[in-house]
């Protein structure tokens, strides 16, 4: 549906075609495009009602992700099952280029359920962790974090000189940016604690 829905508008841009024209094209019904998306443009994105509410909800209650695993961590392992169930491809980003530079009003759509997805996996991590006081911004802090670790993965996985021969797959690069991210903001012990190393002459 998503990918036939992103065809139509490249080819003949969002009032090219009815929602019963790409219900027709793909064999579904009017009712079955309205129990998974809300709009003919959420479908061109990809927005699907309620497509992981139980995925970050398990998370939420402390599931899905062994507790052990620190909040950055485990943020992260919710983005890669999310990325799992959406099922990420890197010809649909092809697509997706060509429907913003035939529509790019849906930019703005896309930014507004984004910043959504974020309120709602932030949510998630305050119940998890217990960080409910109202001050209290780590949650959306780690989350923000594992949104710039899944940017900057997948700007790589899907640049037009990535090797998809090389075997490296989204699941692969997100967990060796989030082990760089982490070297990158925890200090070496041996210069914090033993006041040796890059001690003042």
């Amino acid at each position: 549906m998503v990918a036939e829905a992103r065809r139509a508008t490249v080819a003949s841009g969002l009032q090219g075609f009815t929602i019963e024209q790409l219900c027709e094209t793909v064999g579904v019904s009017r009712r079955t495009f309205f129990n998974h998306f809300g709009s003919k443009e959420d479908a061109v994105l990809g927005i699907e009602l309620h497509a992981d509410t139980e995925l970050v909800a398990a998370y939420a209650r402390g599931e899905l992700v062994p507790a052990t695993v620190d909040p950055l961590g485990s943020v992260i392992a919710l983005t890669i099952e999310q990325l799992r169930v959406v099922g990420l491809d890197r010809a649909h980003e092809v697509l997706i280029r060509g429907v913003f530079e035939r529509e790019p009003a849906l930019i703005g759509r896309f930014v507004s359920a984004t910043d959504e997805q974020l309120e709602a996996v932030a949510a998630a991590v305050r119940q998890r962790f217990g960080w409910t006081a109202p001050d209290d911004a780590r949650a959306r802090l780690v989350t923000e974090a594992a949104a710039g670790i899944l940017r900057v993965s997948a700007a790589a996985w899907l640049d037009d000189d990535f090797d998809e021969s090389t075997g490296t797959g989204i699941d692969d690069l997100i967990t060796t940016n989030l082990r760089q991210m982490q070297a990158a903001i925890t200090p070496a012990t041996t210069a914090s604690t033993t006041g040796r190393q890059g001690a003042p002459a």
